[in-house]
């Protein structure tokens, strides 16, 4: 293997290091955390069955204004006999990711660039364990358009997408200006005046160059795919060439702003949400043509190596407790728009009713910061996010507004960890039976009730919350997602 590199993120409030490199034939091999994989390209593989996707997002790989291609490009072709399933998503952040919608993103891409089956032909899948190939549906040809602006990839995506980037800003003057007054006074949201006006700035500069970057493509007929705060710039583009779009959600951006995400939520071909219960939302506020669940899809084997690995590192981090320690509740991700007022009124009250239990922050951002006056809170900044699981009992994830999918839930079950989590969004279906969900989770006797409860059964939650890690296994989830598509083609 040729010599690669380090790359790390720390946008969720871990880091999450590996080595990259490429092998004599320009294959990408990712080694990290004791595992590695070995990636076939996709012009490795019988032309007819490669299917073309595309995608626009705001991540390198070849970049617009300039544009460059990057290692997946390359030695890549259509070939003859492909059919239009192609994809062409256009976002703000994909490689290197924003956050968890980016990671997701990705490892539906890479799913859907090689042949497998839809939700409907699809085995049951064990996160981190082989299953029967299924590949009932051919490979989708996957292009991405992204900006360049936090960095060069880190290596999400394989070989098998192509990926183009542009060197447009991510931040601007109203953006900045948003976060100004976010941070300053502690709201749950960016001031929507100043966030609006920056959206607004930026579509028309981000639909000139996704359609600069489609009209260079050589084969364009195929669907478009957008998320996120640069989706009405990447719907304008598409719709001018008259191409059928995925709007894609799984937070709470189109309700923050919902007249700005009107057109594009209610003129895309399908609207993806993550989970029902964001779908039912979104169905309450615009009136989409049509719309499927996809689960939040983690890629376990990626980010944690083996369950061989996963179990010693539980093992081993709860064995240096020694005895009788004193209940941990971890915290991974703080922010106003997940619980940071809440939390500070709990806090207070959980030294109150339960002082012997400790409640570990991973982050390194100023809202893990505000919780550390809190006699009780034990901030431990940028952490591996395998380690911190491994060292507690109870996860504890609250959110103030809806569009939700708790990732960190079903990272958590992994390590045999169960969560408590507010009923918002998707939360349901992230949480299963593992653990307890508390209808108001701005009652904070009511939260604190569900953690002594989770606490005392941990066992029992724990084994239920690896259990139902299944439910967001990647495999399933691309299987999901190509169901929606393969739908959306056959009504074309």
């Amino acid at each position: 293997m040729r010599p690669g590199h380090c790359a790390s993120n720390d946008e969720e409030g871990f880091v999450s290091c590996f080595t990259q490199g490429f092998d004599d034939r320009g294959h990408m091999l990712a080694v990290g955390r004791g595992f590695a994989c070995d990636h076939k390209c996709a012009h490795d593989l019988p032309a007819p069955t490669r299917r073309p996707l595309l995608i626009a997002t705001q991540a390198p790989r070849q970049r617009f204004g300039g544009v460059r291609p990057h290692h997946a490009q390359r030695g890549c072709s259509e070939g003859p006999g492909v059919s239009n399933r192609r994809l062409f998503a256009a976002v703000r952040d994909l490689d290197p990711p924003g956050g968890g919608a980016e990671r997701s993103l990705a490892a539906l891409l890479n799913g859907l660039a090689v042949a497998g089956p839809t939700l409907e032909t699809a085995p049951e899948y064990t996160p981190m364990a082989a299953a029967a190939e299924s590949p009932t549906h051919p490979a989708w040809s996957v292009h991405a358009f992204a900006s360049h602006d936090r960095g060069d990839p880190i290596g999400l995506l394989e070989p098998e997408v192509h990926l183009t980037t542009t060197d447009l800003a991510i931040e601007g003057l109203w953006s900045k200006v948003a976060w100004g007054l976010r941070e300053r006074k502690g709201e749950r949201r960016r001031r929507k005046w100043a966030h609006d006006r920056h959206i607004a700035r930026r579509t028309p500069q981000f639909a000139s160059r996704v359609g600069s970057w489609l009209d260079g493509l050589e084969h364009t007929d195929g669907i478009g795919l957008t998320q996120l705060e640069w989706a009405p710039g990447a719907a304008k583009a598409f719709r001018a060439r008259n191409m059928p779009y995925v709007m894609f959600v799984r937070d709470d951006t189109v309700f923050r702003l919902e007249e700005r995400f009107r057109p594009v939520m209610e003129e895309a071909a399908l609207v993806c949400a993550a989970g029902e219960g964001l779908l039912d939302d979104i169905r309450s506020r615009f009136a989409i043509r049509r719309g499927h669940s996809v689960p939040l899809p983690i890629d376990f084997g990626g980010r944690f190596g083996s369950m061989d690995e996963v179990n010693a590192l539980r093992a081993s981090e709860q064995a240096r407790r020694g005895e009788g320690p004193p209940p941990v509740i971890g915290i991974m991700v703080v922010t106003p728009e997940k619980g940071l007022r809440m939390y500070h009124r709990l806090l207070p009250r959980l030294h109150e009713r339960w002082p012997d239990a400790e409640v570990h922050i991973a982050g390194g951002s100023v809202y893990p910061q505000e919780l550390a006056r809190h006699p009780n809170a034990r901030v431990l900044g940028h952490v591996d996010a395998a380690t911190f699981f491994a060292q507690i009992d109870v996860h504890l994830i609250l959110f103030e507004t809806t569009g939700s999918w708790g990732r960190v839930i079903g990272e958590a079950g992994l390590f045999g960890v169960p969560s408590v989590t507010s009923d918002v969004g998707s939360q349901r279906e992230a949480l299963g039976e593992g653990g307890v969900m508390v209808p108001d989770g701005h009652d904070a006797d009511a939260v604190i009730d569900a953690l002594r409860a989770v606490y005392e059964g941990r066992e029992h939650y724990g084994r239920l919350a690896r259990e139902h890690t299944r439910m967001v296994d990647h495999r399933r989830s691309v299987a999901a997602f190509r169901s929606g598509l393969e739908a959306l083609l056959e009504d074309r």
